[in-house]
């Protein structure tokens, strides 16, 4: 019962989050004379909010890691090295099927918020950048796949690793524009990150969908992510030849 109880909560408290901010920014738009603020309109402040919340809700869940942390600390790991396939596919594929899930509970979510701000939402651009902005969320899903695969391998020299990626979750939802767009901070942590990965998750998908970016600049990010993307598998593979090494089977 507790389980379940902290995975609805956990979707249902990005909803309200949502629901929260987007009341915040209402308020913001009603006392503003001019009709766009940061560039956006209200209609389109309101579709990034709502989309990159579902993005997020789509992504991120509290217990990203715990489970890879789990197989090692407690030597589950031990069971998977005995059969005949690969641990790491294993976990991302795991991984994905627990994205899928939330995000259709995600959905159900912030079907309420979605059906009172109807009329304010904004369509794509176009409906090349919804294909655009769909391929940008899998390359969010993999960023944070291999995130906190990198902060939970390292279990095998340190044990428990809850603390580092609860500082990872406290971060990206700022880094990732989950909450506010990128181009809303101040200048050098804009630039920061705008630079760093993170953006793929939320920020990078909106921007496409609302039309903010050229062809040439989607390319551009699209490039930097495939390399962000090799960097992650390259460091994922290293980590894990190392610590396979360590890997002791206690409590196996």
């Amino acid at each position: 019962m507790a389980y379940r109880a902290n995975f609805f909560l956990e979707i249902l408290g990005g909803a309200a989050v949502s629901g929260a901010i987007l009341f915040l920014w209402v308020n913001v738009y009603k006392n503003y004379s001019s009709g766009a603020i940061g560039g956006y309109t209200l209609a389109e402040m309101i579709t990034y909010i709502i989309g990159a919340g579902l993005i997020f809700s789509f992504i991120f869940t509290t217990s990203q890691g715990d489970e890879i942390d789990d197989d090692i600390n407690e030597g589950f790991l031990s069971n998977y090295l005995l059969k005949p396939l690969n641990v790491n596919f294993y976990w991302l594929t795991r991984d994905i099927a627990r994205k899928i899930l939330t995000g259709f509970l995600g959905i159900a979510a912030f079907g309420t918020i979605i059906i009172f701000t109807s009329k304010y939402l904004a369509g794509p651009a176009s409906s090349a950048m919804l294909v655009f902005a769909l391929s940008a969320v899998v390359f969010g899903a993999l960023v944070h796949f291999f995130l906190f695969y990198l902060t939970s391998v390292i279990s095998f020299w340190l044990g428990r690793t809850w603390g580092f990626r609860f500082v990872i979750r406290v971060i990206l939802e700022i880094a990732s524009g989950a909450i506010i767009p990128l181009s809303f901070l101040p200048g050098i942590w804009k630039n920061i990150f705008e630079f760093l990965p993170l953006k793929f998750i939320a920020y990078f998908p909106m921007q496409i969908y609302l039309g903010k970016l050229t062809i040439l600049e989607i390319i551009s990010g699209f490039g930097w992510g495939i390399l962000w993307l090799a960097i992650f598998a390259g460091l994922s593979y290293y980590f894990w030849k190392k610590g396979i090494k360590h890997y002791t089977a206690v409590g196996s």
